[in-house]
This record gives structure tokens, sequence and C-alpha cells, in this order.
């Protein structure tokens, strides 16, 4: 009776989760240009440049940013692709939205 119920439940909760995974929204349609990026370290120093034309462009940037950018670059260079990346990205972001 008891490895019953245990069986019951388990296959209730499977179902459970299972359901929700198959009422996600799926992502909003995108305007403009696609941009498909990879972990390589030639859209690293992409990226790198991106920002730097951005702070080069803002003479008041965040510090915040500015260390970030830093730390991402150097990441990059020693070989550390995806935290410089992370880095570079939350740089860029915070250069084109705080404004």
């Amino acid at each position: 009776m008891l490895m019953t119920r245990i069986v019951v439940a388990v296959a209730v909760l499977g179902l459970g989760a299972t359901a929700s995974l198959s009422q996600t929204a799926p992502p909003p349609p995108t305007s403009g240009e696609v941009r498909v990026t990879t972990d390589t370290p030639e859209y690293c120093a992409k990226l790198a440049e991106r920002v730097a034309r951005d702070q080069k462009a803002r003479p008041n940037a965040p510090r915040q940013a500015e260390e970030l950018a830093a730390e991402g670059h150097h990441m990059c260079d020693s070989g550390l692709i995806r935290g410089g990346l992370v880095r570079l990205r939350r740089a860029w972001l915070m250069l084109r939205t705080d404004k």
C-alpha cells in the first residue's frame, strides 16, 4: 500500500513538472538584426572593440563599466573567453543603457 502511494506521488509530481515546462511562453520575436555569437577569441576581440568605441563616445562612463571592460579584456587575452565575454557584455549594456 505504501509503495503504491509512493509510485503515484512520483508519477503525479513528474507529470506536474512536465506540464509546467510545456506551458512556458516562446521567446518574443526579435526585430532588427540578429547576431549569432560564439565563445571564441575572435568574438571576444569584436566585443572589446565595440565596448571601447562606446567608452570613447561616452566620456562620463560609469566606473563599474570601465572596470568590467578592463577585466573582460584581460580575461579574453588570458584565454578565459566565457568569463571575459560575460564582463564585456555587462560593460557594453551599462554603457548603452545608463545614459
